[in-house]
């Protein structure tokens, strides 16, 4: 392995490294057109490459976002991406040194976690990344939802024109969406991929449409919007047989998302509406008219979290309030620094020298913190041990646990 050289990816290697990424997950290489509009997401990028000779075998970056903890606050991740090693060089060893690398960069630039989305669940958790955040797959049929069990909120829908969408929508998100848990930040960079199908003019006679409509308050506020898409599965002389793409939906509270799926569901000519991601628990499926109008499809993993800054990750989120505290043991093989025991109460996270209450790995801990996984799960899955007392699982759940499970719902 010594004639394999890893190091940090150069202005003038970042096509290289793009294409070995896309044929590690199944794609040809890139066309200069794609190429250079995606230049702007290389900037502030950490990038590390693995090469043999003069060919990029290798590849693994991170992007300098933030994330929403619980408390509201937004703490500094890596948000790692572009994860790939050319079929001729697996099995050698090579992601894991590459992800080392930037994970320890990632570390000293002061990042408190990383996190991803993973393309393959298996790999990660070698690296201390836990499951922390899980969202649906749905569908919900027009028909069957109405009447509505609640009266719509104060406020009104706009339909935005193609020449506003960028100077509207990125601002609307910080506003409406990140006061979710897993929510993370969106770069300039970012919007232009995102909403190109609305921001174009369509290519196709007829058919399909890409959308953005808009929630405002009666403050005058825009509070939530909704990218989406429709079109005719069938020909015009047919029954009505549309349907609907929901790509982005936020509201500031759920009132709001509940208003901009009663907007959704008003559309004439739409049978079917489909969605992915979306968050565990959305308030409108239990307020349409008939619960089996909405359908799970699937339950898919979401965000997968690495605590890198075990004491200020922990000082940064807020607690429930349990009666008592918790002593936990952090055991981390890469970082001596998350090695130590804390206290965790409803007032904060101390290190202490007490007792531990329950030991945990790095990636159990990182995969609760969010405040979507319970403790009594971890312990069932062996994820923790097994014979960590109830009382014990009772009081983590107390404190760590959100009443709104945290959901991230941006792909990177």
């Amino acid at each position: 392995m010594d004639e394999i050289d890893i190091r940090p990816v150069a202005v003038d290697e970042r096509r290289a490294a793009t294409d070995t990424v896309r044929a590690a997950l199944l794609n040809g290489p890139t066309t200069d057109e794609i190429f250079e509009a995606g230049q702007a997401s290389w900037e502030g990028t950490t990038a590390i490459a693995a090469w043999d000779g003069e060919r990029c075998v290798g590849h693994v970056a991170a992007f300098p976002f933030d994330c929403t903890v619980p408390s509201g606050v937004k703490v500094p991740i890596a948000a790692v991406t572009r994860v790939g090693v050319l079929p001729t060089h697996t099995r050698r060893g090579l992601l894991s040194r590459m992800m080392d690398r930037l994970l320890r960069n990632s570390h000293a630039d002061g990042k408190l976690a990383a996190t991803l989305i993973a393309s393959e669940t298996p790999i990660y958790r070698r690296f201390g990344f836990g499951l922390a955040t899980e969202t649906v797959s749905m569908s919900l049929t027009p028909r069957d939802a109405t009447p509505w069990r609640v009266a719509p909120g104060p406020g009104s829908m706009r339909l935005l024109e193609q020449g506003e969408i960028l100077d509207t929508v990125p601002e609307v998100y910080e506003r409406a969406a990140r006061w979710r848990v897993g929510t993370i930040s969106r770069p300039d960079w970012y919007w232009p991929r995102l909403l190109s199908g609305a921001t174009e003019p369509s290519s196709q006679l007829h058919g399909k449409g890409t959308f953005v409509a808009v929630h405002t308050g009666t403050d005058g506020v825009d509070d939530g919007y909704v990218h989406y898409v429709v079109q005719w599965e069938e020909g015009f002389a047919n029954n009505p047989t549309g349907s609907g793409t929901v790509r982005d939906l936020w509201g500031s509270s759920p009132q709001v998302e509940l208003d901009l799926w009663r907007y959704l569901l008003g559309i004439d000519l739409i049978t079917t509406w489909r969605a992915e991601p979306r968050p565990l628990a959305e308030p409108v499926r239990r307020a349409i008219h008939d619960l089996r109008a909405y359908r799970t499809r699937a339950r898919l993993d979401d965000q997968w979290v690495r605590l890198l800054d075990v004491d200020a990750a922990l000082s940064a989120r807020a607690y429930g309030p349990a009666a008592d505290s918790v002593v936990v043991a952090v055991h981390d093989p890469m970082f001596d620094t998350n090695r130590g025991s804390w206290r965790i109460s409803r007032g904060g996270a101390e290190r202490t020298s007490a007792p531990a209450d329950v030991d945990v790995e790095i990636d159990a801990l990182s995969a609760a913190y969010l405040g979507g996984v319970s403790w009594h799960d971890l312990a069932t899955s062996g994820e923790i041990r097994r014979d960590t007392p109830t009382e014990v699982l009772d009081r983590l759940d107390a404190l760590f646990l959100m009443g709104t499970a945290p959901f991230c719902g941006s792909m990177y």
